[in-house]
């Protein structure tokens, strides 16, 4: 993704969510973090999580979702991301490291596996900056997103 293309996002929340991020830059590649006031972001607080950029290649989680921390089965503030199980970390650190390096948003949606239950979840991870260069921190959002309704066709008249 260059940094003037958009992601194309099947959440509404996560549309409005990098609208916001892309206002906020003001001309930058990557807005300051401080340009996010946290009483504007009260819409998403609960899928939200808001990562520390640790020099030495580590991520290590400031914030972390009820929402998120309910559907995932624990609450990572204060961890890094080197505690999670090797699959899920290699996965995370890839994404993170390639915003982190790249500059630049990045969304996908995964299905996993929780307790039994296939789910499908939509997450966009935004770079932010202290310093107006380096990314500091991540913003990532992340939605579950519902089944598409079944159609059933009717039978054919006659």
């Amino acid at each position: 993704m260059s940094a003037e293309s958009q992601p194309i996002l099947k959440h509404p929340r996560l549309a409005a969510l990098h609208a916001l991020w892309r206002q906020r830059r003001a001309g930058a590649q990557v807005p300051a973090a401080e340009a996010l006031n946290p009483a504007e972001l009260r819409l998403w607080l609960g899928n939200l999580l808001l990562i520390d950029v640790v020099k030495g290649a580590d991520f290590v989680y400031r914030y972390y979702g009820q929402v998120l921390a309910d559907a995932f089965g624990t609450d990572m503030v204060g961890q890094s991301i080197g505690q999670l199980p090797a699959e899920q970390r290699d996965i995370l650190f890839a994404e993170y490291d390639q915003v982190r390096g790249g500059r630049r948003p990045s969304a996908r949606i995964y299905t996993a596996d929780f307790e039994g239950r296939l789910e499908t979840w939509e997450r966009l991870v935004l770079p932010l900056s202290d310093d107006g260069e380096s990314v500091s921190k991540l913003l990532v959002a992340a939605y579950r997103l519902e089944p598409a309704a079944q159609v059933t066709a009717l039978p054919p008249r006659g």
